[in-house]
Order: C-alpha cells, then structure tokens, then sequence
C-alpha cells in the first residue's frame, strides 16, 4: 500500500500499522460519514475514489477528491468534535479504518512507530492547511474587488448569473 502517511516506515512497521486497519468495500455513492457525525475512526483508501463535500442551502459544495493513498477523517484521531464534512463514493471503493483507541493502542505499545505516523499525518495536515489559507486569501480579494471595484462587481456577476 503506498500512502504517504507511511512515508517514514519501514517495510515491517508498514505491516505492522496494516495489520490494525479494518477493510470495508463500499459501493459507487455509498455514504462513509456525514458532517455532523460522531467521529470514530479515520480512513485510508486503498482502491477507488470518494468525494469529500458539505451542503449549504441544500447545494452540495465539493471540497476534494482523493483516491488510492489518499486519506479522510484524521480529525477523528486528534479531536473528538463532530465531523467537519461528509463523505461519499465516486466509484466502488476499498477503504482501510484504524480507530482512535487502536491509535492510542500503538502510541503505548510502539513510540517509534506512532511518532512516525503522528509526523507524516502532521506533515500532511500542514500542506491542507496551508492550501485552505490560500483558498482563503482568493475568496478575499474576490469579495474585497466585488465591494470596492464597480467594474470587476459587472463582469463578475455578467459571467456568474446562472451560479
């Protein structure tokens, strides 16, 4: 399984966190979790692809989509607040769960092994970070030109009516 989560193991440690997950394939547009959920578990698919989105105003918004490799749900490791968002299969999907318990489990039994995944999972957090403040900044200035630039307001809203 090549994920970048398991980016510092070794090829033992990789089997070894792999032998903790639970695998479950799910059909094309089957639900995992809805935002609002309780989390339990995080999730790390192996084959296939989901679409991670919330709904406002009845409208889906499309957050990502991630495929083989890819992971979801993390914030159920590091916080127990409900789920930020909601997930569904684009096609069928075979995805790997490891549960906050299990996690705590290998920190107890397995320092080396924990900090390494506790790292790579950082690391990948920082780079979705540092990409939602860049979302962040664009939708600013858009709404600072729509506020304050009358030409760029027409032209905006010329080419987004029927949105």
């Amino acid at each position: 399984m090549e994920t970048r989560l398991f980016t510092l193991f070794e090829e033992d440690e990789k089997e070894i966190f792999l032998s903790h997950m639970e695998a479950e394939t799910y059909p094309s547009g089957e639900i995992i979790f809805t935002e609002g959920d309780k989390p339990d578990s995080m999730y790390l698919i192996e084959e296939g692809t989901v679409q991670v989105y919330f709904e406002r105003k009845g409208k889906e918004i499309d957050l990502a989509q991630l495929s083989k490799g890819d992971f979801f749900g993390e914030m159920a490791i590091l916080r127990k607040d409900k789920r930020s968002a909601s997930i569904k299969t684009i096609e069928e999907s075979r995805i790997l769960s490891i549960d906050r318990e299990t996690i705590i489990n290998i920190v107890n039994q397995n320092g080396i092994l924990a900090a390494k995944f506790l790292f790579n999972l950082a690391e990948i957090i920082a780079e979705r970070l540092a990409k939602t403040n860049k979302e962040v900044e664009n939708y600013f200035l858009i709404s600072d030109a729509l506020v304050e630039n009358e030409a760029f307001r027409k032209l905006y809203f010329k080419t987004h009516k029927n949105n």
